[in-house]
């Protein structure tokens, strides 16, 4: 049974513990950086709740060039849009 709920998280939960994963990051250490309480970073990589547009923009940051545009997607960015605006 544990192991389906596991199965059952949001993939943007699975994506935000693996960043912190990667990063070598605790949740508390995320959390700082992101200016957000521990407990909110334990709620979104269990699929609680989900990060504001604004976390999720930095976690994009965070994520680098290979992973990015997953968070400022979910964060409302269109890779079109932000090419525009930079024009």
């Amino acid at each position: 049974m544990r192991a389906a709920a596991k199965l059952a998280k949001p993939e943007w939960a699975l994506k935000i513990e693996r960043l912190r994963n990667r990063l070598g990051l605790s949740q508390t250490a995320l959390a700082r950086k992101l200016n957000v309480s521990a407990m909110a970073i334990s709620r979104w990589e269990r699929g609680v709740n989900e990060p504001s547009a604004n976390c999720y923009i930095h976690l994009g940051k965070l994520a680098g060039r290979s992973e990015c545009w997953f968070f400022w997607e979910r964060a409302g960015l269109a890779k079109a849009d932000v090419k525009r605006a930079l024009e």
